[in-house]
């Protein structure tokens, strides 16, 4: 596990997000011309970029070039206002992505949002030809062993940003069900996604959906039942979304999109609910001075998660000890993984010795056994040679463990 190597930006590390956006716009495709400009041997890597965590995992052929290839690619990659990116190689990563995938490392402990978002930077990872073996094997195995870390999280605690924010959003509007006024939500990324998703399993009527561009929203907002918007003409006539009750945002846009203004110019029957999921702010703070409007920010959403934070720790500190043992199952897995094709060759060669020196003997000094100690002789050498196998499998092994497992 030493060839694994990650740097990472996330929540965990600053007061805020704003550390965040100057990676937020990389693409796999600027990534990949900043390692091939470091000049270091990278076998593979992927990109994971989310709402609140951006990262860069990466195989290296040369573990002893980690920090030569962590600082000629930190020179490239847009300069971070904030913290400096967390770095980690070796069984660190494994035990990183173990508790990424499990959802220990999330704003909200056990979501699922994770888990399908580092799938789709695999999959990415895997068009574009930059997955290799190694991170290929270790993710395939995190993915399976996070389950089961998964399981010591109590089930009902939220299960990500998104199913979180429309849980507030329920309880600022006494019950999503309980007005036929709408609710809007506006942007198509994978929040605004889910968002539509789990307003509409859960009662939510009259959902409008909004984007600058309509047709990418179309068959999922008639998947769900909901009405379809652009963003600029909602932006020009508010009106057009109809009669509203509360507005979910989630945009890229870099400046504030909801204002003052245009919360006077909704069409609006009483108070109004406003959710900002949006990394800048989509919302203006200032919106919050009208007595009739109650903004659920993201920050909000991370104050009610430390508010529950004992009862994530206890459930935190159960799934702590499943991961060292997820951990360990992992190594052996990938130690097992490198070492059949090894052991293969070898054990091949060391038969073919032996029953070439097994029929010298028959042929030369013990020519003169019949064929009932010939058969004795023949057994005995098959269980030997087996015997040895478990010898050769334990040595390779050991020697693997050495050179791949240490940090």
């Amino acid at each position: 596990m030493r060839h694994l190597g990650a740097i990472i930006l996330s929540h965990e590390q600053g007061d805020d997000l704003s550390h965040l956006l100057s990676w937020k716009g990389l693409s796999l495709e600027h990534l990949e011309t900043m390692i091939a400009d470091t000049e270091q041997d990278i076998s593979g890597f992927l990109l994971l970029s989310t709402c609140n965590r951006v990262e860069i995992i990466y195989s290296i052929e040369n573990p002893q070039d980690h920090r030569a290839f962590y600082e000629s690619l930190l020179r490239r990659l847009p300069v971070v206002e904030g913290p400096a990116p967390v770095f980690k190689t070796g069984r660190p990563v494994a035990r990183h992505l173990l508790r990424l995938s499990a959802g220990l490392e999330s704003m909200v402990l056990g979501e699922t949002d994770i888990r399908h978002q580092m799938k789709e930077a695999k999959a990415e990872a895997i068009r574009a030809g930059h997955l290799d073996y190694r991170l290929r094997t270790i993710l395939q195995g995190v993915f399976k062993h996070s389950r089961y870390i998964r399981s010591f999280i109590p089930a009902n605690l939220p299960l990500s940003v998104s199913s979180l924010a429309v849980r507030f959003l329920e309880e600022s509007l006494g019950g999503l069900d309980s007005s036929e006024d709408g609710i809007a939500i506006i942007g198509s990324g994978p929040m605004s996604r889910h968002t539509a998703e789990y307003l509409s399993k859960w009662g939510a009527r009259n959902i409008v959906w909004i984007n600058r561009t309509e047709e990418k929203i179309a068959s999922l907002a008639e998947n769900l039942g909901a009405q379809t918007l652009g963003l600029q003409d909602f932006l020009a006539d508010p009106q057009k979304a109809g009669r509203l009750r509360a507005i979910v945002t989630a945009t890229s846009s870099e400046k504030p999109i909801i204002d003052s203004l245009l919360v006077r110019s909704l069409n609006r029957s009483g108070p109004l609910t406003l959710v900002d999921l949006a990394l800048p702010q989509d919302v203006d703070p200032d919106v919050s001075d009208h007595g009739d409007v109650e903004l659920i920010s993201l920050d909000r959403i991370r104050q009610r998660l430390e508010a529950n934070r004992k009862q994530r720790e206890e459930a935190a500190a159960r799934a702590e000890s499943a991961v060292e043992e997820c951990l360990f199952r992992l190594e052996s897995e990938l130690i097992h993984s490198l070492s059949g094709p090894i052991l293969k060759e070898l054990q091949k060669d060391i038969r073919n010795q032996a029953q070439q020196k097994l029929q010298g003997l028959l042929q030369g000094r013990l020519a003169h056994l019949n064929a009932r100690d010939r058969r004795i002789l023949y057994d005995w050498a098959i269980r030997s040679h087996r015997e040895m196998n478990r010898i050769h499998r334990s040595g390779v092994e050991q020697i693997l463990k050495n050179y791949f497992m240490e940090a």
